[in-house]
């Protein structure tokens, strides 16, 4: 079924699969990279990538997950799914203790994991 532009005033049809029109899809799609853009340029963005890049995380994440196998946010709705990345419960931003305080990790699959980062960095949700 079409349905209307969520776009406010806007009365065009939305692209089939999203909820704006052409140009308005466009318009938050120019949006949303630049925000993303802007995110990748901060201090804790660089300090995250190196934190990341370590090969110690690397061998932690990968025995994390070993121990770990299922995301454990799929596991609340009663879905066994592979968990695949080590999540911060809590976003360290670049803090090295908060980074690697494995209290703080969580086991989820990359769907999870993306849609929590995306909240994160577009809306400043922490969960």
């Amino acid at each position: 079924m079409r349905k209307l532009c969520a776009a406010p005033g806007c009365e065009e049809i939305a692209v089939i699969g999203k909820a704006r029109c052409a140009e308005h899809q466009a318009e938050q799609d120019r949006k949303r990279a630049g925000q993303k853009a802007a995110a990748q340029a901060t201090p804790h963005a660089a300090a995250a990538r190196a934190l990341y890049a370590d090969p110690r995380w690397k061998k932690a994440a990968r025995l994390f997950l070993q121990r770990h196998p299922c995301c454990v946010d799929c596991a609340e709705l009663g879905v066994v799914e592979p968990a695949t990345d080590v999540d911060h419960v809590v976003p360290h931003k670049g803090d090295r203790s908060l980074f690697w305080d494995r209290s703080n990790w969580q086991a989820l699959c990359h769907r999870c994991h993306s849609r929590k980062t995306a909240r994160e960095v577009f809306h400043g949700d922490r969960g």
